[in-house]
Parts: structure tokens; C-alpha cells; sequence
């Protein structure tokens, strides 16, 4: 039995030496897979999960660690990668899409490009993981898990805890998402 988990940063434990989905792993008896990326946009995730998801059995578990709505994801033909840009951060200076990209996100920036974000690649997944009896789970890690974790300074002590930087958990961030998702893992394993 394995655990695949996809998402961005925070799933990938990107400030952190664990992350929640190892530990449900280790908690459960899973093997633990790791598909998440950097920055990884909603429709990355989903792409990803898609073009996956045939190695994954219904004796396995998924789970997917959303990202921000508005985080953008292309393929850059010219290094045959995929890319990935936080429209809060800016990242990824250099690719030769950096400015157009970063143009787009400023101006379109919005509640109608949230929602889309948010509910179409959930609705992907959802339906591929019902029609192939897979078990999974959502957990919206930006920006709602890591705000409870206090990344957006609402709860300074909760930051100065769980935070490492400016937005990722720490180890015991991911201990303390963890016991937060125990009661929904408690119906679904």
C-alpha cells in the first residue's frame, strides 16, 4: 500500500526534514510517494495526478495539498520542463516567460480566476479518483492551512512555532496539520 502525495512547497516539506504526508504515511502503514513540486499550480497538481494516477491502486491513499488559486504553471518547450510561478513571489527569474507571465498574474488577478483555480482541478481529480475507487483526501494547504499555522501573521506566537519562513511549516507545522487532519482520516482509512 502506498501514500501519493501532491501539491506545492508546504506538501513538499520544502522547510521542513518531514511533512504531513510522511507521517500519515508512517501512521498508517503506507509506502510514502512524494509528487509534489515547488510552486506547483491547482492545475499542475491535477495534471500531474492525471498523468499518474494508472500506478495507483484502491488499496492506496491520496492525498492533494492545494495550492493559492492564482499560482501559474506552463511547460517551457525550450528546457522541456515544466515551470511553476507564485504570483506573490515572483519566482523564476530567467525563464524566458517571466514577464509576460508576471504581467498576466498582476492584471488578472481576481475571484473569478480563484474560483476556477480551485474548482476545476478538484473536479478532475475527484471524478478520476470515483470512477477508479481510489481513496483520497484535499487538504487546502495555501492559504488557509498554513494562515491556521499563522504564516499570515494573525497569531504571531502560532508563526514564530510552526512557520519557518514566511509561509512554509516547519516540522512541527507539519506535526501540528497532521493532528488537524486526523478526524477526516479517521472516516476515510
Amino acid at each position: 500500500m502506498k501514500l501519493f502525495q501532491y501539491g506545492c512547497s508546504v506538501s513538499l516539506g520544502e522547510e521542513a526534514n518531514i511533512c504531513y504526508g510522511q507521517l500519515i504515511a508512517e501512521q498508517h502503514g503506507f509506502k510514502f510517494v512524494q509528487l509534489s513540486e515547488s510552486s506547483a499550480s491547482n492545475p499542475h497538481i491535477a495534471l500531474k495526478f492525471c498523468e499518474t494516477y494508472k500506478v495507483i491502486t484502491p488499496k492506496d491513499f491520496v492525498i492533494f495539498g492545494w495550492s493559492h488559486p492564482n499560482r501559474q504553471s506552463w511547460y517551457n518547450t525550450r528546457t522541456e520542463s515544466w515551470e511553476h510561478m507564485n504570483y506573490v513571489q515572483g519566482k523564476k527569474s530567467g525563464s524566458a516567460l517571466v514577464d509576460s507571465c508576471k504581467d498576466y498574474l498582476v492584471n488578472q488577478h481576481g475571484e473569478y480566476i480563484e474560483h476556477v483555480h480551485t474548482w476545476y482541478p478538484r473536479h478532475i481529480v475527484e471524478t478520476t479518483c470515483k470512477l477508479n475507487n481510489l481513496r483520497y483526501m484535499h487538504v487546502d494547504c495555501v492559504p488557509d492551512m498554513v494562515n491556521t499555522l499563522g504564516a499570515d501573521g494573525s497569531n504571531n506566537k502560532s508563526k514564530s512555532k510552526y512557520i519557518a519562513d514566511h509561509l512554509h511549516p516547519n516540522d512541527e507545522g507539519h506535526r501540528y496539520i497532521h493532528s488537524l487532519l486526523q478526524e477526516e482520516l479517521s472516516l476515510l482509512l
